[in-house]
């Protein structure tokens, strides 16, 4: 009889659940939170068509449910919600991924703003350098 350790037991158990594989990486993001376009960075740890874990600077941070994360290296914002929170982790479920240049919705200017300015895109500043309102 073959004996499997409680670790992999609850990784197949969540593989199974994920809708798509993630795949193992390490890009900067953004995630951008409320109504005011308020965010905090993270480090994006693996990602998948349907999800992410990413990683926040403190454990202490608490998170909301409704997130919007933007891929600093492929300028793509991923919208959802956190499932879990693990110390410094979150698990997030994404319902929809756009393009950040292909943005909208005038709630997500900020997220639109940060990407030209990663992107290096001067447009989308004012005079001074700060992004439009």
């Amino acid at each position: 009889m073959t004996k499997v350790s409680p670790t992999s037991s609850t990784n197949r158990r969540v593989s199974e659940r994920r809708r798509s594989s993630r795949r193992d990486v390490t890009l900067g993001g953004k995630l951008f939170f409320g109504l005011a376009g308020l965010s905090i960075d993270c480090v994006i740890r693996d990602l998948s068509d349907h999800g992410a874990r990413v990683a926040v600077p403190s454990a202490a941070w608490k998170a909301p449910k409704e997130v919007h994360l933007l891929s600093l290296r492929e300028g793509r914002v991923y919208s959802g919600r956190v499932v879990w929170n693990r110390g410094r982790y979150l698990g997030l479920n994404f319902h929809q991924v756009q393009a950040a240049s292909a943005v909208s919705d005038p709630m997500m200017n900020p997220i639109k703003a940060a990407w030209a300015m990663v992107a290096g895109d001067q447009s989308a500043t004012d005079a001074a350098g700060r992004p439009p309102l």
